[in-house]
């Protein structure tokens, strides 16, 4: 079996890949042109350069594929139009692509994000991008990792990092609803087993699985697990949400410039703590708690 992963230079990417050669997969992955991470891929992986919102230029790297695992995308823009061409649009260059070279099975990674009640713009791009999925025609699966924690903490999920680093800023910091939001962050190492899984399990065909860890958790308890493992003893200030969504500077502190006022608050206001009953008895995921206490 040939596996393509579009992405793999990304932090999970390189983690996939390696689980997948694991599992004695052949590992191809398709990474922009001029990635210098490509260069610290695992070994005996072929690597294609090519930009998912270039149909022409990924072609290639899809020809003799069985099995493509769709992970490149963005996370954080403030550029107009980035999660639509990028997210959204880019799956369907890859959706069009892989029926063109006849591959037998997409496993599309999208977002919890996708359930919020409010989508921010890249929670719409990964919406937009299931459903080219799901009407692709191609057998299936989509997998919706929640927040991902990397060991070290710091060292892993971009939005966990920013959050990491927000709370260990300063001596006392604000808590948008006063930290109530729910949550179920996953580790790394957890995520990628159950990627890897979505792709080889055959029941997994035409369903959709929450990627999370065990353990539901606040806002609140996580900074707290956070600050402990730093040894700091910073302070919480809960804040309202109808000022958290009024300072505008709120945004800096959470996340700076690459990110919307929005998408900075998204993570605040909206549990992402979904049940995982259904891909631990297809897949076999059995994922462990993140953080410590």
């Amino acid at each position: 079996m040939i596996a393509l992963v579009t992405g793999g230079a990304g932090v999970v990417g390189k983690a996939l890949c390696r689980e997948l050669l694991a599992r004695d997969v052949c590992v191809r992955v398709l990474v922009l042109p001029g990635d210098t991470q490509a260069g610290f891929l695992p070994e005996g992986v072929e690597v294609f350069y090519g930009d998912v919102t270039d149909a022409d230029s990924i072609r290639e790297a899809f020809v003799g594929v069985d099995l493509v695992y769709h992970l490149a995308a963005i996370l954080l823009s403030t550029k107009p139009g980035a999660f639509e061409r990028i997210n959204a649009g880019g799956t369907r260059n890859v959706v069009n692509v892989a029926k063109a070279a006849a591959v037998k099975r997409l496993v599309y990674v999208s977002s919890i994000s996708v359930t919020y009640p409010v989508l921010t713009e890249y929670g719409q791009s990964k919406l937009a991008g299931e459903s080219y999925v799901k009407n692709s025609g191609l057998p299936w699966t989509i997998v919706r990792p929640t927040l991902v924690i990397s060991s070290p903490i710091g060292t892993g999920g971009i939005e966990f990092n920013m959050f990491v680093a927000y709370v260990k800023r300063f001596p006392v910091y604000f808590m948008p609803g006063g930290g109530k939001c729910l949550k179920r962050p996953v580790k790394s190492t957890d995520l990628v087993k159950g990627i890897a899984l979505a792709g080889l399990s055959e029941c997994a065909v035409g369903n959709t699985y929450a990627l999370a860890g065990e353990t539901v958790l606040s806002m609140a308890d996580m900074a707290k697990a956070v600050l402990k493992q730093a040894g700091k003893r910073h302070c919480m200030i809960p804040l309202p949400w109808w000022i958290s969504k009024k300072l505008a500077v709120l945004k800096s502190w959470i996340g700076g410039r690459p990110v919307t006022a929005e998408q900075a608050l998204a993570g605040f206001l909206y549990d992402a703590a979904p049940d995982i009953e259904n891909a631990k008895s297809d897949l076999g995921y059995t994922p462990g708690s993140p953080l410590e206490f």
